[in-house]
């Protein structure tokens, strides 16, 4: 299954950006599957490149083939400052947020926050609603409303711009796009 991003314009594939992963991501299928293929025990995002928001309502999700030999995959979002080569999960700092799948947990500004009882298995599907008229990030399990897991996502027209993202740290996790609504 394709996944499409559809504007009024034109259709666009919504996939993985290989110059915006860290070192040790393999990408297959048209870049809709990313694979971390090597680990040194450290964390490293890969960008969903070809789409990136400052504004409207934008929804995508992700099927978690593969959580590695413990879980440990971030789903979410980055903006634009952030070094996407550097060992860094989806929260440090104050670039991203992201859904913890080891735990369940929401993740902003460097720390883990207690959000979902809902732990994702391999085959499991997570849904992103990110909402930047709501400023709110939403999260869903196998198509069930997790919840809202942040508000007041910082906006400033069009100077901060959001892109879908993941984060592994063990070898062999894999994700694929699967399906994108915007």
């Amino acid at each position: 299954m394709n996944t499409v991003v559809t504007t009024a314009s034109k259709r666009e594939y919504l996939v993985f950006d290989a110059t915006n992963c860290g070192p040790g991501f393999s990408l297959t299928e048209h870049n809709t599957n990313v694979r971390k293929t090597s680990s040194n025990g450290v964390w490293y995002p890969c960008l969903i490149g070809n789409a990136g928001w400052s504004r409207g309502a934008h929804y995508w999700s992700v099927r978690i083939h593969d959580r590695g030999p413990s879980g440990h995959v971030q789903v979410g979002i980055v903006n634009g400052n952030t070094d996407m080569s550097a060992n860094t999960d989806l929260a440090t700092g104050s670039n991203g947020y992201g859904y913890y799948v080891v735990n369940g947990n929401k993740l902003a500004f460097a720390s883990q926050i207690g959000f979902s009882q809902t732990i994702p298995r391999n085959g499991d599907v997570i849904g992103i609603l990110l909402d930047l008229e709501e400023l709110t990030l939403t999260y869903f399990h196998n198509g069930h409303n997790l919840g809202t897991a942040f508000g007041k996502i910082p906006i400033n027209q069009d100077a901060i711009k959001y892109y879908p993202a993941i984060a592994c740290y063990e070898i062999g996790c894999s994700v694929s796009m699967i399906k994108t609504i915007t």
